[in-house]
């Protein structure tokens, strides 16, 4: 059958209609797989069981359904999690929850994909009824978990389901050795980063026109959840250090959360900051282009899309600790490494900015490795070789 006439199902506990980065994947890659392959599909959604901030506004390539589970699903969520901590009840685990996604729910969807595309892990429990229900008709069953090594995603129940799925998306080679070395079958591991997903039709001079801005100041951007894992009350601790050496600095914080640190905020000169908040897409991108540093101390990324997305604008990115980090940003050529320790972070972010040249650099070289190895084309189209026979 030509590569034209299959179909995607994305199914997901996150629908695409969401602000997040899972969300925000199953977007791109619907796109990108029927702007650049020709593929149709439509998004399988389950009833959220996620908290979320708001509903994306960027348009859907393909239609969205609702995979309808039975009443008890809701109620039965305690005993399953009761289940998967307990090893030795993963195979009644597994039979048990086909029952509560019945196979006629599924059903309707029969002609609708010949590839099964799951974004989520073990721990969402529906990923059993999938693989039953994609074995039994032969269909493809692939799985985007977005690990966070000894984090998220690679407990036991976990590694049950991605050792029965034809192909397991890793972000990072450092995700794909992990996984490896818990069991799940290395031939099954493919690796696959992200691209770029922010606009790119960010101004510097809205930006700074929006937020009273002169052209010359200096400003250091954090885009992320504002906690201990991404670095934020590290960079709230350095801040004032590096104001010592560059006294017209801004700092640019972006992002949820941060309650926890509002005195470590509240200690930083008024003039000396800019909360932007949880910002739109726009937003988002005005604050990428005008920024001259990307600062995301990390000690826990799956990937580090947003080092990806400071690269499309030709942005210096500085990361922590993260493996996946490091992995993908090379020390003193696309970027900086930095750690947690407030005059450490302080001195590298203070070295940039004292280097222009040094900025513009580190900037165009990580623009120029974003350009060659994380598009949109060249994801989608390892997504559609993971496959490989499977598509024959």
């Amino acid at each position: 059958m030509p590569l034209q006439e299959k179909s995607v199902v994305i199914v997901s506990g996150i629908a695409p209609t969401y602000v997040g980065g899972l969300a925000a994947y199953q977007r791109f890659l619907a796109r990108a797989l029927s702007e650049h392959f020709g593929l149709r599909g439509l998004f399988l959604a389950v009833k959220p069981m996620h908290p979320v901030l708001a509903k994306s506004e960027e348009e859907l390539p393909w239609p969205v359904e609702t995979l309808e589970v039975r009443p008890a699903w809701w109620k039965a969520q305690r005993l399953l999690f009761s289940m998967a901590s307990r090893p030795i009840l993963h195979p009644l685990l597994e039979r048990l929850v086909p029952w509560l996604v019945p196979s006629r729910a599924l059903q309707r969807f029969e002609g609708s994909g010949n590839w099964i595309h799951f974004v989520g892990t073990g721990w969402d429990f529906f990923g059993f009824a999938l693989l039953r229900w994609a074995h039994c008709r032969r269909k493809q069953l692939t799985i985007w978990p977005a690990v966070h090594p000894r984090s998220w995603g690679d407990d036991i129940i976990d590694v049950r389901l991605y050792a029965r799925a034809e192909a397991i998306f890793c972000q990072s080679k450092h995700e794909k050795t992990h996984l490896g070395a818990l069991g799940v079958p290395h031939d099954k591991l493919v690796w696959c980063g992200l691209p770029p997903m922010c606009r790119m039709d960010g101004s510097p001079q809205r930006f700074r026109d929006t937020h009273r801005l002169p052209a010359e100041t200096p400003t250091v951007l954090f885009l992320g959840r504002r906690d201990e894992g991404k670095g934020y009350p590290a960079l709230l601790k350095a801040w004032p250090l590096v104001l010592k050496e560059c006294a017209q600095a801004v700092l640019l914080l972006a992002g949820p959360g941060g309650s926890d640190y509002e005195k470590l905020k509240d200690a930083i000169p008024a003039q000396s900051l800019r909360d932007l908040g949880v910002p739109d897409e726009l937003g988002k991108a005005d604050a990428l282009a005008a920024c001259d540093i990307f600062c995301l101390p990390s000690s826990h990324e799956a990937f580090g899309i947003a080092y990806v997305e400071a690269w499309a604008y030709a942005k210096p990115a500085i990361c922590g600790l993260a493996p996946a980090c490091r992995e993908l940003i090379e020390d003193g050529v696309t970027g900086v490494w930095a750690d947690q320790d407030p005059p450490s972070l302080a001195n590298k972010i203070v070295s940039l900015l004292q280097q222009p040249a040094r900025r513009e650099q580190l900037g165009r070289a990580g623009q120029a490795r974003q350009r060659r190895d994380f598009t949109p084309e060249s994801i989608a189209k390892i997504h559609v070789e993971a496959l490989g026979a499977g598509w024959n």
